[in-house]
């Protein structure tokens, strides 16, 4: 496959998989609505950098990356679903608390919630939770026949810009849109964020089982 094509590709498969709506869309649109388009975007670029990653991972390690995860999907997705109960309980905890809508899903003091970079890091290392996304790159790149470092980069590249524009464009209109609500809404969005994730973090402990 040559870059172009494998670029292409990149695109469609990066698209795919963005759009499909989970923990982390939820907490990514929700951090937008109460934070605020700035937020939105640094943490919109958290995600699709973690994407990127994994489609290198998937990349450089081939069939094998894929067969290791498949082989401890259970633990994998107790260790995804304890992380993101740890993160919605901690938000509730501190809306709770602050009776003011929390910006986003943190485990820190909310004063320092301003940091585009703070925001950046902490869905980049969210989405790192849910390594069964390298599973879904992997089988992809596998039935590809990425020869060359080029094919390979540009397939990548594809990945990480159609997840970074997905995101941005949902985040960016979450963001406006958070504007023209009222904080009592705000809170409540922020509240029902927290409790579907707790309700995808359950379902996914269960799928465990």
């Amino acid at each position: 496959m040559d870059p172009t094509a494998a670029l292409l590709t990149g695109l469609a498969v990066g698209l795919v998989i963005a759009i499909q709506v989970g923990a982390v869309t939820v907490l990514l649109v929700e951090e937008a609505i109460v934070g605020g388009p700035r937020a939105g975007v640094a943490a919109a670029l958290g995600v699709a950098t973690a994407d990127l990653a994994f489609a290198v991972i998937a990349i450089a390690a081939g069939g094998a990356a894929g067969a290791a995860l498949a082989s401890h999907e259970a633990e994998i997705r107790l260790i995804a679903a304890s992380v993101l109960g740890a993160v919605a309980v901690a938000g509730l905890l501190e809306l709770i608390r602050s009776g003011k809508p929390a910006r986003g899903p943190h485990l820190h003091d909310p004063a320092q919630d301003a940091s585009p970079a703070r925001n950046y890091a902490r869905f980049l290392a969210i989405t790192a939770t849910n390594p069964l996304t390298i599973v879904s790159f992997t089988a992809v790149a596998a039935t590809l026949s990425l020869k060359g470092g080029a094919s390979a980069t540009a397939f990548a590249a594809g990945v990480g810009l159609a997840s970074a524009a997905w995101h941005l464009v949902l985040t960016i209109a979450a963001g406006h849109a958070g504007r023209r609500l009222s904080p009592r809404v705000r809170r409540g969005l922020a509240i029902g964020g927290r409790l579907g994730v707790l309700a995808i973090a359950a379902r996914l402990a269960l799928g465990a089982g």
